[in-house]
């Protein structure tokens, strides 16, 4: 067996190693609990490298690294949900963090995570996508829906989130 990698496997290296941080948010946003992470992100490698041969490049590299990940979260997420404990905003806990401005901006991050952790399969993968920065155009073919319909759902997701935020607050006071 020779010890040269293949240059399937070079470029699949190169690949993971470029957008690790983007596969990790996506599956993080399914992830329920989270000690499934790393299956999920696992399950998520092994369909990327066995699409890695049939991908053409008629789309970016980014786009079809996203569809990959959330059709593979999608569907882990719909084939786990039966087993998924339902938790509820106030269930989650948190360690204490000091009052700094660091500290509350990690603070906001994770209630915003545990809020998108709420919506639907689609809600999520739109609103990661979109708060990845990326253009209604880019979300558009990842998931496809018109850009139009990007920018409504965006609109909607962003105020179904500041509801449930409100609510949030609401039981904690």
């Amino acid at each position: 067996m020779a010890d040269r990698m293949t240059d399937k496997e070079t470029r699949f290296i190169a690949m993971t190693a470029s957008y690790k941080e983007v596969i990790a948010k996506v599956c993080y946003i399914y992830v329920s609990p989270y000690a499934s992470f790393d299956d999920l992100y696992q399950e998520v490698l092994i369909n990327l490298w066995q699409g890695l041969d049939s991908f053409r490049g008629e789309a970016k590299l980014s786009t079809w690294i996203y569809r990959t990940a959330i059709n593979t979260c999608i569907t882990w997420h719909r084939r786990n949900q039966k087993y998924a404990s339902s938790t509820s905003l106030e269930n989650l806990v948190a360690e204490p963090i000091d009052d700094s401005s660091g500290a509350q901006k990690i603070e906001q991050w994770q209630l915003l995570q545990q809020l998108i952790s709420h919506l639907g399969p689609i809600e999520k993968a739109i609103i990661t996508m979109w708060l990845d920065e990326r253009s209604y155009d880019e979300i558009a073919a990842v998931t496809g829906l018109s850009s139009g319909n990007i920018a409504v759902r965006i609109h909607r997701i962003k105020q179904k989130l500041s509801e449930m935020a409100a609510k949030s607050h609401q039981t904690e006071i």
